[in-house]
């Protein structure tokens, strides 16, 4: 009983350390040292831990639960970024944007099921003014052109689209903007020739107002196929175990550098612009990392101004988790925040009304 009591209290301390860590990784370089970005990916899971902790303390009649709820007292700034209820609703839409953004997964192309169709259906009942997709796989149903049928269902007459870019030929896969309004400038971040990640930007002039809409899928874990089997197998066998932590760990600390750079550099990016922006995309991190810092400073999250509820967007194998986000400049609205369906994608649709 003494033993356990000991190894309640070690794991009670080590969750507080690791939840303060989390707390610290949105100011911490991943460059200079990415293990606090490890901990920031975790802090939802950690949350969790802490108020677990302090609910045994509190059946047990133990001070020790205050020490758990001061920790979470320090840290709600970064728990109102994941859960919301402040919603800032509009039941007008006149004057406004309705944007959405969308990681596609290339619409299930690769998968049992490609969902093309279901999508063009729902978004051109949502009827937007702005459709941003990452991963766009630019083949319809039984072959067609899927930029073609997406524009003559919905009525988003213009668009800019940036491939990547093969060593054999042009690329169907890339990123895409659609637009009901013109396009009157657009162009391309270079994250590098070693990265399937892209950002685009085009300018788009609206109620005599201009404005630049970014659309960004910032560095991916990139894992395989075989990694999610191997992480099935984590129980069966120790030396799987080893070799997927290994490998995970490993594809973690890039990612996290990469995308420190990629975030820096869209950041320049806005700051040079003389014109209001809106960035749409998938961040592949969470809202306390660094590369969310970064991106997110002076600008507005609309989940957080106009959302309700746990903001989780992530969908896949592993835990949910708020990935994709519609920021915009400070002298903006937004209203109606919404993560909707996710199809066969491994990511929510998100959208929302944005008054310029």
């Amino acid at each position: 009983m003494i033993v356990f009591k000991i190894i309640l209290k070690v794991l009670n301390f080590l969750v507080i350390i690791a939840l303060l860590a989390a707390y610290t990784a949105p100011y911490i370089n991943p460059e200079i040292f990415w293990p606090f970005a490890f901990f920031g990916l975790l802090h939802p899971v950690l949350i969790i831990l802490n108020v677990i902790f302090m609910i045994i303390w509190l059946l047990k009649v133990k001070l020790k639960f205050v020490i758990n709820i001061l920790v979470l007292i320090i840290g709600l700034g970064s728990i109102k970024k994941n859960i919301s209820f402040g919603s800032q609703a509009s039941t007008v839409r006149e004057g406004k944007l309705k944007i959405i953004s969308f990681n596609s997964k290339l619409f299930g192309a690769y998968e049992d099921e490609v969902f093309f169709d279901d999508f063009v259906k729902n978004v051109n009942e949502k009827n937007p003014d702005i459709l941003c997709i990452q991963e766009f796989y630019n083949l319809g149903l039984n072959g067609s052109d899927a930029i073609h049928e997406i524009k003559k269902s919905t009525g988003l007459k213009y668009h800019y689209f940036r491939s990547l870019k093969r060593k054999k030929g042009k690329s169907k896969y890339g990123i895409i903007v659609f637009s009901r309004y013109k396009i009157i400038n657009y162009g391309e971040l270079d994250f590098g020739a070693n990265t399937v990640n892209l950002c685009i930007f085009t300018d788009i002039i609206y109620n005599n107002k201009q404005f630049r809409i970014y659309n960004v899928h910032l560095q991916s874990l990139k894992l395989a196929r075989t990694d999610y089997e191997m992480l099935k197998k984590i129980g069966e066998d120790s030396d799987y175990a080893l070799q997927v932590s290994k490998n995970i760990f490993e594809r973690l600390k890039l990612a996290f550098i990469q995308r420190s750079k990629q975030a820096q550099l869209l950041k320049e990016n806005i700051k040079n612009n003389n014109n209001p922006s809106i960035v749409c995309g998938d961040f592949n991190d969470t809202p306390q990392s660094y590369t969310y810092r970064i991106i997110s400073d002076d600008m507005v999250d609309c989940f957080i101004e106009s959302g309700n509820g746990i903001g989780g967007t992530y969908t896949g194998p592993l835990p949910s988790l708020r990935i994709d986000y519609i920021l915009h400049d400070k002298s903006m609205n937004s209203y109606n925040y919404n993560a909707s369906e996710n199809f066969k994608s491994d990511h929510k649709m998100i959208e929302t009304l944005i008054e310029l």
